[in-house]
C-alpha cells in the first residue's frame, strides 16, 4: 500500500538526488544542461502533483514511489558516461511522467540536449492561459517554490567556488570569472526561458527573469567578497549583502509572478 506521502517522499529523494549531481564537479560542465534540465523539470511535476492530494492507496501513488526510487538507484552509481547519463535521464523522465508532467525531457544525445533545455527555466504564466495537459495542470499557477527555484542560478553557484580557486587569490581575474560566469548564466538562460511549442529555433526569451538571475548571481558573489570588501572589513561585506541577497532572492520571484498576473 503506498501513500500519497510515500509518494511524495520518494519524488524528493529523487529531486534531492539530482540537486546532488548539478552540483558534482564530475558532471560539469559536460552533463549540467542535461542534468540542471531534468531537475527543473521534476521540481516542477513534483509540487503541481503535491498540490492535490489524495486520500488513501491510489495505483499512481506507486507507480510514483516506484519509479523515483528505480531512478535514485541508477543514480546513486551514475559515472560521467554518455551511456550511463541516458540511461538515468530515461529513469528520471518516467518518474517525471508517473508525476503527470506534461512533457518530459530528452535524453542526453548531441541532437537533443539544446531542446531538453530550452523552456526548462521559463516561468509559467499562471491562470491566464492553459496548457494542455491533464485537467489538474490546467489552471493551478505555478507554485511560489518553483518560481523561486527557477530564478536563482544554480549553476553559477556551482561554478563560482572553481572561478575562485582558479583566482588563487588574484582579484582581477576573480573578476574576470565572475564576469565569465554571469555571461554563462546569460547563454544557458537565453535558451532556457524561451517559449517552448514555437518554430524550431525557438521563442522568445524571458529578458527579465535572465536579468533577475544575474543580478541573484552577482549579489551572491558580492556577499561572499567576490568584488572585495566593503570598509567595514569582510564581516560587514558579509552580514549586510548576504542579508541583501536572501531578500532579493525571496522578494523578487513574488514580484515577478504579481506584475504577471
Amino acid at each position: 500500500m503506498t501513500t500519497f506521502a510515500q509518494a511524495v517522499a520518494a519524488a524528493d529523494a529523487l529531486a534531492a538526488q539530482l540537486q546532488a549531481l548539478v552540483e558534482d564537479a564530475r558532471f560539469v560542465p559536460r552533463f549540467f544542461d542535461t542534468l540542471f534540465g531534468l531537475r527543473t523539470a521534476l521540481g516542477s511535476a513534483r509540487d503541481h502533483f503535491a498540490a492535490t492530494p489524495g486520500e488513501g492507496d491510489r495505483p499512481a501513488y506507486a507507480t510514483v514511489q516506484d519509479r523515483s526510487e528505480q531512478a535514485v538507484a541508477i543514480g546513486i552509481v551514475l559515472i560521467p558516461d554518455d551511456t550511463a547519463v541516458a540511461r538515468y535521464a530515461a529513469a528520471v523522465e518516467r518518474a517525471i511522467a508517473a508525476l503527470g508532467a506534461p512533457t518530459a525531457i530528452t535524453a542526453p544525445t548531441a541532437n537533443t540536449q539544446r531542446s531538453a533545455l530550452r523552456g526548462a527555466l521559463r516561468l509559467s504564466p499562471g491562470t491566464r492561459r492553459t496548457v494542455a495537459a491533464t485537467p489538474r495542470f490546467q489552471s493551478a499557477p505555478e507554485p511560489y517554490y518553483t518560481s523561486l527555484v527557477k530564478l536563482f542560478p544554480v549553476e553559477a553557484v556551482a561554478l563560482y567556488p572553481l572561478a575562485v580557486g582558479i583566482a588563487a587569490g588574484n582579484a582581477a581575474l576573480r573578476i574576470a570569472l565572475i564576469g565569465v560566469i554571469m555571461l554563462f548564466v546569460v547563454a544557458l538562460r537565453w535558451f532556457a526561458t524561451q517559449e517552448v511549442g514555437q518554430e524550431a529555433g525557438g521563442g522568445a526569451a524571458d529578458g527579465p527573469a535572465i536579468l533577475v538571475a544575474v543580478v541573484s548571481f552577482a549579489l551572491y558573489a558580492a556577499s561572499l567578497g567576490g568584488f572585495g570588501h566593503l570598509p567595514g572589513g569582510e564581516a560587514q561585506t558579509t552580514q549586510l549583502l548576504a542579508f541583501v541577497t536572501v531578500m532579493w532572492v525571496a522578494l523578487v520571484p513574488y514580484a515577478l509572478r504579481r506584475v504577471r498576473g
